[in-house]
């Protein structure tokens, strides 16, 4: 499955930018009263968060302590998860648990199945680092939330749901994320309004990537040192992307060089990247000093869809952005559309000329 999601983003960006093993142990649960009867488990350095996470009922908190844990833990039921900071770490181990659902080298894994989502699931306060895949991954989930979460030096994206609805990632930092993104949502027609917020992700080939995905909301998140900054992308498949808000981010020196690998070209120098995409607002950003020298470097820049669709990015609202020292161009419009629209943004350079 992370082959297939890897080699249509792939696909994606190559045609529209051209034309310590630590024994585990059992757990200790302490109950608490609350109104829904929910357990605490405490899991302390070095004893297994899965068979925590067996024993919980829904509903139920696992705690974990200051220290290092084995990743790969397989979430099916809701659950919080919850750490006390950076120093609690999650790191591969001896077993991995998401390999059993077809998802090997994550750190935590969520997964349902369609139209039987994992409901509620909440992961905080704590690190992922080292996986070969990704750091959190949601899969046919509703209402995850992921907040307060180092995600580092993961192989391909550092938090991710895919085919979700209404998650919420807030206040992560996620860097250092190898192939793809630092934070993806996509494959879903409608996420229901999930919330990218208040992150920060520097280091990655893609700071967020939403793909193929509908009606997200994106705001005061910060953006800095990637190859690009946001990218939006239509992969051809039915439906489309758009109907997506991003307001109030700072996007600023995404000039990292990513080499092309496979299908995958080079990336580098782009603020906020259109791959086609509809009825997207991008309005009051920071997009500042994103330089590079490729077809699709620049601050805000629009480009068409992928083949065989070629579909153009159309009805977007480019608005009272701030987008200044950017090369080639502060905002760039080579979409295949007259639709879009550029308003009261605060910016010196166009391709073409009067959009500023």
């Amino acid at each position: 499955m992370r082959r297939t999601f890897a080699a249509s983003l792939g696909a994606v960006v190559a045609v529209a930018g051209l034309a310590a093993f630590t024994p585990a142990g059992q757990a200790s649960t302490i109950v608490t009263p609350s109104r829904e009867h929910a357990r605490v488990h405490v899991v302390k350095p070095g004893h297994s968060i899965q068979k925590a996470v067996r024993k919980a009922r829904p509903g139920d908190v696992i705690q974990l302590k200051a220290g290092h844990y084995d990743g790969g833990v397989l979430v099916r039921k809701r659950l919080t998860i919850r750490g006390v900071g950076s120093e609690t770490v999650l790191r591969p181990g001896k077993k991995d648990h998401c390999a059993k659902v077809e998802q090997p080298g994550m750190g935590i894994c969520v997964i349902g199945r369609a139209k039987h989502p994992v409901k509620g699931v909440t992961i905080k306060k704590l690190s992922v680092r080292n996986f070969k895949a990704s750091g959190v991954l949601g899969y046919y989930t509703d209402r995850l939330t992921v907040e307060y979460v180092l995600a580092k030096k993961n192989g391909e994206y550092g938090i991710a749901e895919f085919r979700s609805t209404r998650g919420r990632f807030l206040h992560n930092w996620v860097e250092r994320s190898g192939e793809h993104a630092g934070l993806y949502v996509g494959d879903i027609a409608n996420a229901h309004g999930t919330v990218v917020a208040e992150n920060h992700a520097s280091g990655n080939a893609m700071g967020l990537l939403i793909r193929h995905a509908r009606h997200i909301k994106v705001w005061g998140n910060t953006f800095v040192r990637n190859c690009t900054g946001i990218t939006l992308v239509d992969d051809g498949q039915p439906g489309g992307q758009g109907n997506t808000e991003i307001w109030k981010n700072e996007v600023s020196k995404n000039n990292r060089n990513c080499k092309p690998h496979g299908p995958v070209p080079a990336l580098h120098g782009t603020g906020i990247l259109f791959f086609g995409g509809d009825h997207n607002t991008i309005k009051k950003n920071t997009v500042k000093r994103n330089r590079g020298r490729l077809p699709y470097s620049g601050g805000i820049v629009l480009f068409p869809g992928v083949p065989p669709k070629n579909r153009p990015a159309e009805h977007n609202l480019i608005k009272a952005n701030h987008v200044r020292g950017n090369a080639p161009h502060d905002l760039v419009d080579k979409s295949g559309s007259k639709t879009n629209r550029f308003r009261g943004n605060h910016c010196k350079t166009s391709d073409p000329r009067g959009l500023c």
